[in-house]
């Protein structure tokens, strides 16, 4: 049987390849970095007797970059430094705000006065004959916060962390934007839904009365209760037996959201007890619903 044979390659009779020649490009530019029509008005220009460049020293070029500098120097102090108009309007809005809180102060002081006068007249109208429904009156109003009461509890406070971004892998907000340290409308709310739980029998926070209607809201900067806003630090008042109240407030999710704020976070809480707190009426009670009792008695006598 033949057997065949593979014949052996035969040499490339094709030029040799340079090495670099792949590089061509940045070897044309790193031996010859300037251009040739450059070079070629470089040369002209020395032939008439002038400089081969005019550089950038010239009067010209220097006045420019002397005007550009000076240009971004007085834009940069204008934007760093505030106009004295801006100042004005802000010191202006802080005098309006501070004068419309104290109007509005002085015209609840007036509420709680006429509040008192309406207490007094009523009670003087149901007299002595009707002890059961001025009883149930009485009663209701307390539930409603309608009335100033006093008694043992614990006052809590809350204000914002000393400084410094404190994290943690748990975070007991559902926001993760927020700022850590401070505290928000949202503390104030699940703190005082657990006293609720725990037993609290009257809430204020910071003199500010909550009732069924109260609503703790967050406003820019401010947390508001009752639409009046509020300055740190918060203190919630409550009363109640103020050794149950404690302790089951500690027991609650709510006393487990304060400790995560309190070490996490480096939000200040404190908790105290106290033998005798005073909690103001509210002053936003509105009277919605009303009916005659059908076994009324006539405080007039029928005229025949």
């Amino acid at each position: 049987m033949p057997t065949s044979h593979r014949s052996a390659p035969t040499p490339s009779t094709r030029p040799g390849r340079r090495v670099d020649e792949s590089m061509t490009l940045l070897t044309s530019m790193m031996e010859r970095p300037l251009d040739p029509g450059y070079a070629a008005a470089a040369q002209r220009r020395e032939a008439a007797g002038l400089p081969a460049s005019t550089g950038v020293r010239t009067p010209v070029v220097v006045a420019a970059m002397l005007v550009v500098g000076l240009l971004l120097t007085l834009g940069a102090v204008q934007l760093r430094a505030p106009s004295k108009n801006v100042a004005q309007a802000r010191t202006d809005l802080v005098t309006r705000i501070e004068s419309r809180r104290a109007a509005a102060d002085k015209q609840e002081a007036n509420l709680r006065a006429l509040q008192t006068q309406v207490t007094q007249l009523q009670a003087a109208a149901l007299g002595s004959g009707t002890s059961d429904l001025k009883d149930k009156l009485s009663t209701l109003d307390l539930a409603a916060g309608g009335t100033e009461v006093t008694g043992p509890g614990i006052r809590l406070t809350l204000d914002d962390a000393d400084g410094g971004d404190n994290s943690a892998d748990g975070n007991p907000r559902t926001n993760p934007t927020q700022d850590d340290g401070k505290v928000v409308a949202k503390d104030v709310q699940v703190i005082v839904n657990g006293l609720w739980e725990a037993g609290a029998e009257a809430i204020a926070i910071n003199g500010q009365r909550l009732t069924s209607r109260s609503a703790i809201r967050f406003a820019g900067e401010a947390i508001l209760v009752n639409y009046r806003p509020l300055t740190r630090p918060y203190t919630i008042s409550a009363i109640g037996d103020s050794t149950n109240l404690e302790a089951e407030f500690a027991g609650t999710s709510a006393g487990a959201y304060a400790r995560a704020l309190k070490d996490n976070y480096g939000v200040r809480v404190s908790m105290e007890t106290a033998k005798d707190l005073k909690l103001p009426a509210a002053t936003s009670l509105t009277l919605t619903n009303a009916t005659v009792p059908s076994n009324r008695t006539p405080t007039t006598p029928e005229t025949p």
